[in-house]
C-alpha cells in the first residue's frame, strides 16, 4: 500500500512539472511573437533616393511632389497624361521598380501608397506604370518581367487644400507587410 501511494505522489510530482514546463514554453513562444509583431508594425523613414529591396524587388523612390498635369518623361509625341479635377492635386510619387524574381511581377501588386493628412485624413494611391508608346498604361493589365525595371508611378488625388497649407503630411508605402514612412511637412 505505501508503494502505491509513493507511486502516485511520485506520479503527480511529475505530472504537475511537466505542466509547469509547458507554462513556460508558451510564455516564451508569447514573447517571441510579440517581438515579430513589434519588428513588423516598426515603421521606417524614407527618403528621395532611397531603395526598398524585398523577395520581389527593389524599388528605388525617385521624385515626390504635388502635380496639377502628370506628364510621361518623354512628351515629343503622342501620351496620355492625368490631370487633376478641379480643386483637387495629385501627389505625385514616381518610382523604378526592378523585378528581382524569376516570374513576372503585376505592377498592381508591388505596394500599397497611402497619405495622411492632418493626422487622420487619408487617401489611397492608384498605380500607373509607365508605357514607351502612350506615356502610360494600366496597372491590372501590365508585368514586369523578370529582371526588368520599370517606371511605375503612384497617383494620390487630393483636395487642393493639402498642398495650400502646411498641416502634417505624410505618405507610409506598405510592401509585403513592411511599412516605410515619407514625411513632406
Amino acid at each position: 500500500m505505501k508503494k502505491i501511494l509513493y507511486i502516485l505522489l511520485m506520479l503527480s510530482l511529475i505530472m504537475s512539472c511537466g505542466t509547469q514546463k509547458n507554462t513556460v514554453t508558451k510564455k516564451e513562444a508569447e514573447n517571441k511573437n510579440e517581438v515579430v509583431e513589434e519588428k513588423k508594425n516598426e515603421i521606417k523613414t524614407l527618403k528621395i533616393g532611397d531603395t526598398i529591396k524585398n523577395s520581389k524587388a527593389e524599388i528605388t523612390i525617385k521624385k515626390i511632389e504635388f502635380s496639377y498635369d502628370v506628364l510621361p518623361d518623354d512628351t515629343s509625341g503622342f501620351y496620355t497624361h492625368y490631370p487633376a479635377e478641379s480643386g483637387n492635386v495629385y501627389i505625385h510619387v514616381d518610382t523604378d521598380v526592378k523585378n528581382i524574381q524569376k516570374q513576372q511581377l503585376g505592377a498592381d501588386e508591388i505596394m500599397t501608397v497611402t497619405a495622411d493628412y492632418n493626422g487622420g485624413y487619408t487617401y489611397s494611391a492608384e498605380p500607373i506604370p509607365e508605357d514607351s508608346q502612350t506615356g502610360f498604361t494600366y496597372a491590372n493589365i501590365t508585368a514586369i518581367d523578370p529582371l526588368k525595371t520599370l517606371g511605375v508611378r503612384y497617383l494620390l488625388s487630393v483636395p487642393q487644400e493639402v498642398e495650400e497649407t502646411q498641416n502634417p503630411l505624410k505618405l507610409i508605402f506598405e510592401i509585403e507587410g513592411e511599412k516605410y514612412e515619407y514625411t513632406m511637412r
